[in-house]
């Protein structure tokens, strides 16, 4: 080896004070994020919910027999919703979206309890290692995040929660 290369290996070593602080505030962020994904995950499947048993009451022979005694519209009209609601279904990926935001929670939630048992392990050889691997998966987890709805209210909700719970106040 040339005396000039310089090794790109991570030298073992312990946090600094600096980057340890930079461990908590990592943890928290991903616990709000696990948060705000799960409760977008927890509104998608209601509203999954809420479209199939439109779908299958309005498909029903119920809803036939209640509506051949309504004017003939009515016939139309439910047809028409049953086709809007499941078209909505289809057109959106809601199935599909449903698994990622479940899966965003899970990696999400994941990271959170990885980047607090780093930061009460702080002094441990590998650990400027762990946190390397740490803040890559918290890159991979927020590019696939990004194709996700973006709801202010529910994120502010949850930071709130987060930090009240931490005691800290948010950035």
């Amino acid at each position: 080896m040339n005396s000039r290369t310089v090794s790109r290996d991570i030298i073992p070593r312990m946090l600094t004070a600096e980057e340890r602080e930079s461990v908590w505030e990592n943890q928290l962020q991903a616990e709000v994020r696990a948060y705000y994904f799960g409760d977008l995950a927890s509104s998608h499947v209601k509203r999954k919910q809420i479209i199939t048993g439109c779908t299958f009451f309005l498909s029903s022979g119920a809803a036939a027999i209640l509506s051949s005694k309504a004017p003939s519209w009515i016939p139309l009209v439910m047809s028409a919703v049953i086709a809007t609601v499941t078209a909505y279904s289809i057109a959106t990926g809601l199935d599909r979206r449903i698994l990622s935001l479940s899966k965003l929670h899970v990696e999400w939630n994941h990271l959170s309890s990885d980047y607090e048992n780093l930061y009460h392990h702080y002094q441990d050889e590998n650990a400027c290692e762990k946190l390397e691997a740490l803040l890559q998966r918290a890159r991979d987890a927020s590019e696939r995040g990004v194709e996700m709805p973006y709801d202010e209210r529910k994120i502010e909700k949850w930071t709130k929660f987060v930090y009240a719970r931490f005691e800290a106040k948010p950035v």
